[in-house]
């Protein structure tokens, strides 16, 4: 038999090999543990698929006119790929559909609209998946319309209150107001931009400092509202301002040839629908910069501008 040194020994070495395994063996469960505690969180945390929906903010309608149409954008997220049911649900007198009724992944849809009437609506587009909802609702509207009287004749504008609210009501405000009421085409450009403009208080008549012209507007201001369904392209009306984006107040100016590259700086807030030969007319008129630059030398006027419901 081994001696009692020998047997104390044996113990001590198989007591460390005991302990070593329990560590080991501790290790490995913590190692586990923390695997699979990553793993839960990960699981936990990990963005999961969804989708988003989009439209435009604003939309035109034309009362008794042929249906409007926009378009919805679906958009996979994280991988989505499930199946999104669309439906439009419209407030009432405003008659709303959507082409196709669903979209799988990404994809788009055609909303319909339509009315018998003017007026202001909404529209509530809602996309479902499973348990996942999302929606969006545009603000739905006809245009208001401005008849321009000038010195050279009649010209016809839809003002787009849908696309921008703040604008076109402080421009019917100003009109009912009498505020455009023989003021002068101040500004009449051939090239970049081709465009005649009016608006300025200081032209009241053909009078006052024909250095100042062009320097002032109304005493109230509005926000830059951009909508990038309009553009500074021919006939359509845009929101002169000064160096300040939201300096915006009374000059305005109608576009003469396509000029894009005001996109995105200016409000484009209405079109001319008639008389667009006027508006050629008055852009024909001969300037001189002896006071300022591109003014006409004998003056043309706006004479008044009337606002109604229907043009």
């Amino acid at each position: 038999m081994p001696s009692a040194q020998k047997r104390r020994i044996i113990e001590k070495t198989r007591k460390r090999e005991r302990r070593g395994r329990t560590y080991l063996v501790a290790i490995v469960l913590i190692i586990i543990a923390v695997g699979v505690g990553w793993y839960v969180y990960a699981s936990a945390t990990a963005p999961k698929p969804d989708f988003t929906i989009a439209a435009p903010i604003g939309v035109t309608i034309h009362a008794l006119g042929g249906p409007s149409t926009s378009t919805i954008n679906v958009t996979a997220v994280n991988q989505f790929s499930g199946t999104v049911l669309l439906t439009a649900t419209a407030s009432p007198g405003l008659t709303a559909t959507i082409t196709p009724s669903s979209v799988t992944g990404s994809g788009t849809a055609t909303l319909k609209m339509s009315s018998t009437m003017n007026g202001t609506y909404t529209v509530t587009v809602t996309g479902t998946s499973g348990s996942l909802s999302h929606s969006v609702t545009p603000k739905v509207d006809t245009p208001v319309f401005a008849t321009l009287s000038t010195s050279n004749g009649t010209i016809v504008v839809e003002l787009y209150r849908a696309q921008t609210p703040q604008t076109v009501t402080n421009f019917v405000n100003l009109a009912s107001q009498g505020f455009y009421t023989n003021l002068v085409w101040h500004r009449i450009v051939k090239a970049n931009p081709a465009v005649i403009q009016t608006g300025d208080p200081t032209t009241a008549n053909g009078g006052g400092d024909r250095t100042k012209w062009g320097s002032t507007g109304s005493s109230q201001t509005v926000p830059l509202e951009i909508d990038s369904s309009l553009h500074n392209n021919v006939g359509f009306l845009g929101m002169a301002r000064g160096q300040d984006p939201n300096s915006g107040s009374s000059q305005f100016y109608i576009n003469m040839a396509d000029n894009g590259y005001l996109d995105g700086q200016y409000a484009v807030f209405g079109q001319v629908i008639s008389g667009m030969n006027a508006a050629t007319d008055i852009w024909n008129t001969p300037v001189s910069s002896q006071y300022q630059p591109d003014q006409p030398i004998n003056p043309v006027f706006l004479k008044s501008v009337t606002i109604s419901s229907s043009s």
